[in-house]
């Protein structure tokens, strides 16, 4: 049997028992530190934990049984299988041995492939066990993951049924109007329209993002150039900006490369960006757009990248949040009627991927955050 390179510990207080263990090991490559004492192994497991001990009993001081046993007491050391090796074939001292919490036994004088055959079963079940216990935790992981996810559309559900109950009541009741012959209000109509818009808003995010999740998202692409592109984007900004008492800035040098990709959806997500960042940042606060030409590093080096940030004073989104701002039907704060139903993000993570790209999130609760985007160009 051959398995990968081992970290094995040998223990014996007989230098010459000590050289020929080592010497049958490493004719394997396997790995050999030695000790002579029940004492100097448990410090060197600590220091370096082994893959397999080879234990003799018959030591001064700490025996082998007392070893054996004071690892199995240290929950960093109880794994680590202990192979006992001793002139002792008594059988109550094989008894003891596997009392003590020993694997196995083998019996002075040893043979060679004995010794390597027996390593390497323990060597190689420990490894099968790490390898089932990282599948298991996995499993685990994943499963808390599907728990949460059937949570968070479950939530998701009882909040759309919620808000369009709203809208709908309108609409009915403009309709009851229009049945029994009453004037109808230009409020109310307003209202009526304002509240059709967000259903066909919320219905429009739920369908593309499902077609996102499914790799639905055909991409009419078109070469642009990317310094009007911005400007026109800007300018229609500073118009919603300006009322609400935002500082609107720009920044980004004259001439920047073309851009290909589907025109519609990439103003899709820089309009989510800067609507997200005009939702959180309140009065008085600044929000900017900018844009600038990056190259990748590593194993991107050499491809280059249009640069697009959108960065706000606003409150900012709690570190433990973060990391999951992308996922659908996440809400930056559930109890806020701002952070709509959790699906803008998640549709923009999936945009700007369709186009190969990234995006990226940094915030500070209290500072603002910063979301920015890069697209190969």
């Amino acid at each position: 049997m051959l398995v990968p390179p081992a970290d094995v510990l040998l223990v014996d207080d007989n230098p010459t028992n000590l050289d020929v263990l080592a010497r049958v090991l490493r004719s394997c490559n396997h790995r050999v530190r030695t000790v002579t004492s029940g004492e100097l192994a448990l410090d060197a497991m600590r220091r370096q934990p082994p893959e397999v001990v080879l234990l003799d009993i018959a030591m001064p001081g700490m025996d082998g049984y007392e070893t054996c046993t004071r690892m199995k007491e240290d929950p960093l050391l109880a794994a680590i299988p202990v192979l006992f090796i001793s002139a002792m074939d008594d059988p109550l001292n094989k008894v003891k041995a596997f009392e003590t919490g020993g694997r196995d036994y083998v019996t002075k004088p040893f043979a060679s492939e004995e010794v390597l055959a027996r390593v390497e079963h323990h060597v190689n079940l420990g490894r099968l066990q790490k390898h089932l216990e990282l599948q298991n935790q996995s499993l685990l992981d994943a499963n808390l993951k599907l728990k949460e996810i059937h949570t968070l559309k479950a939530n998701f559900t009882a909040m759309l049924v919620h808000d369009l109950r709203s809208p709908l009541t309108s609409v009915g009741l403009v309709l009851e109007m229009l049945q029994t012959g009453h004037d109808l209000r230009p409020a109310l109509v307003d209202q009526c329209l304002a509240s059709y818009a967000r259903v066909q808003e919320l219905l429009d995010e739920m369908l593309e993002l499902h077609r996102s999740e499914h790799g639905l998202v055909p991409l009419q692409a078109t070469t642009f150039g990317t310094s009007a592109w911005l400007d026109g984007l800007a300018a229609h900004f500073a118009l919603r900006a300006e009322p609400a008492g935002i500082a609107f800035q720009t920044s980004w040098p004259e001439s920047l490369p073309d851009l290909t990709g589907d025109r519609g959806k990439l103003d899709r997500v820089v309009h989510n960006l800067l609507g997200n960042a005009l939702k959180f940042t309140p009065r008085g606060g600044a929000i900017k757009l900018e844009a600038s030409v990056e190259y990748g590093a590593g194993v991107e080096a050499g491809i280059r990248y249009l640069r697009i940030a959108v960065i706000d004073t606003g409150r900012g989104i709690p570190a433990e949040k973060l990391p999951f701002i992308f996922d659908p039907f996440r809400q930056a704060d559930p109890g806020d009627s701002r952070s709509g139903f959790g699906l803008g993000l998640a549709i923009v993570q999936r945009l700007v991927a369709a186009h190969r790209g990234q995006i990226r999130a940094q915030s500070q609760v209290g500072f603002g955050s910063s979301f920015t985007v890069l697209l190969p160009c």
